[in-house]
């Protein structure tokens, strides 16, 4: 006896209720994979869905960002000016105390100029955070 013909010695002859069984099987696959495909399809829409918000929300802290670095750095500008305004006006003044204002306004155009914009950056959503907080305004 061949081995093929000693595994086919050892299956069982089919019958009807075998039949009927092995049907049932093939049902319940075809049911079970057609669940699986709807689940998997909801799951692919949920992420497409959240990829979408997160996209949105990543460009929604860019605009504020830009926005609020434009704004940071137009009153860096507006300091920078009124300093150097005011320093204009101590050297050509004849007060007494004019050396001394001098003194204090190059101090005050130094550390500005020594400080950045930058350094109290946290992650986006604190930023945006913090300013909702703040109760500040801006115009996008």
């Amino acid at each position: 006896m061949t081995t093929s013909k000693s595994v086919t010695a050892l299956l069982p002859k089919p019958g009807p209720a075998m039949v009927v069984d092995t049907f049932n099987l093939v049902i319940a696959s075809a049911n079970e994979w057609v669940q699986v495909v709807a689940q998997e399809k909801t799951k692919r829409e949920e992420i497409q869905a959240w990829e979408k918000s997160q996209i949105e929300i990543i460009h929604v802290q860019r605009d504020f960002l830009l926005t609020a670095l434009d704004r940071t750095f137009d009153e860096r500008r507006e300091n920078f000016r009124r300093l150097f305004d005011n320093l204009d006006s101590a050297l050509i003044s004849d007060r007494e105390d004019a050396g001394a204002q001098v003194s204090e306004l190059l101090t005050a155009i130094t550390e500005l100029a020594q400080t950045s914009p930058f350094k109290d950056l946290k992650s986006p959503t604190l930023v945006v955070q913090e300013f909702l907080q703040s109760g500040k305004v801006i115009e996008l």
